[in-house]
């Protein structure tokens, strides 16, 4: 694809766009593992950044509901960044990565015309890995909520383009180290549902600067541990795709702050287990983007 295929061509309607699509959307299996899969929107489109543990080559991505468009590939990073994810500061669109490997972080303005490799800011990383990492904004400002395996320890702080991974707000420990960690909105407020493997407990919290990381508004344990999994919203309500490798069974339920018995929506078994998982909206519709490393298989579907 043209590297230079720029924001004008890629808006819904266009001609041009119309034409890329016939002849370069594919529903095709990767030729490498990807993970985690970061999906934003942007300009009314979809966009999937990821990168490969076996060979840190990088993943840039259009994905509409014929398919996907690559918009840079075949670049390859020294280092592998376990966690990903996307702020957005005064209308521009941030990558932050963390590499527990290498120790380090990184920021980058993410655009149509991205070359993956200029950074905004780097630095050295929090002298542990931190397996969870995520994003969540409270009164215009973004935060991100880490946490670590080695210890089960987490800590928060603002995210910005000038952070120096140094001003911590509140940081704590808990008892188990919980691998799914997913944000919602509800009402205003910010929630935390978080999901372990160690007995497969889960908890719903409210998810604040002043939480102190232990006050829980629902709990309970699961017959399964579910690590892959993509929270999404549709009709305005909050929703989360699970998916475990026993068995191989997902299913589809609403995130509510008391999530204590609520309903599957949808479920089933697949034929294998993916381990990375996304899902993206396009005109009321949710679409899950999945692969399993075993034969790198990619899927592709409407899912509610």
């Amino acid at each position: 694809m043209d590297k230079n295929f720029g924001m004008d061509n890629l808006k819904q309607g266009s001609g041009i766009m119309a034409n890329m699509m016939k002849k370069e959307c594919k529903k095709t299996d990767w030729s490498n593992s990807f993970s985690p899969l970061v999906i934003f929107r942007k300009e009314e489109c979809n966009l999937l950044f990821s990168q490969s543990p076996e060979d840190y080559s990088i993943k840039f991505s259009l994905f509409t509901p014929d398919g996907e468009i690559e918009l840079l590939s075949g670049q390859k990073w020294k280092n592998y960044y376990n966690s990903m994810l996307v702020f957005k500061e005064n209308g521009k669109d941030y990558l932050f990565g963390y590499s527990n490997k290498a120790n380090r972080w990184f920021i980058s303005e993410l655009s149509f015309d991205w070359n993956g490799q200029t950074e905004v800011k780097s630095g050295t990383g929090f002298g542990k890995s931190y397996d969870s990492i995520i994003h969540f904004t409270e009164n215009g400002k973004n935060f991100l909520f880490a946490h670590s395996n080695a210890d089960k320890s987490w800590f928060m702080s603002e995210l910005t383009t000038n952070w120096n991974s140094q001003n911590r707000i509140k940081e704590g420990k808990w008892a188990r180290f919980y691998k799914v960690l997913l944000p919602f909105k509800e009402n205003g407020k910010n929630y935390l549902f978080a999901h372990s493997g160690t007995d497969n407990r889960w908890f719903v919290s409210e998810l604040s600067t002043q939480w102190n990381g232990q006050s829980e508004i629902g709990n309970g344990k699961w017959a399964r541990f579910y690590p892959a999994t993509a929270p999404f919203t549709k009709g305005g309500k909050n929703y989360a795709y699970f998916h475990s490798e026993k068995d191989k069974r997902w299913f589809i339920q609403e995130l509510l702050p008391k999530s204590a018995g609520q309903p599957e929506i949808k479920n089933g078994n697949n034929d294998r287990f993916y381990e990375s998982v996304t899902v993206f909206n396009e005109k009321d519709n949710n679409y899950l983007i999945a692969q399993s490393s075993n034969g790198k298989k990619c899927v592709f579907q409407k899912i509610f």
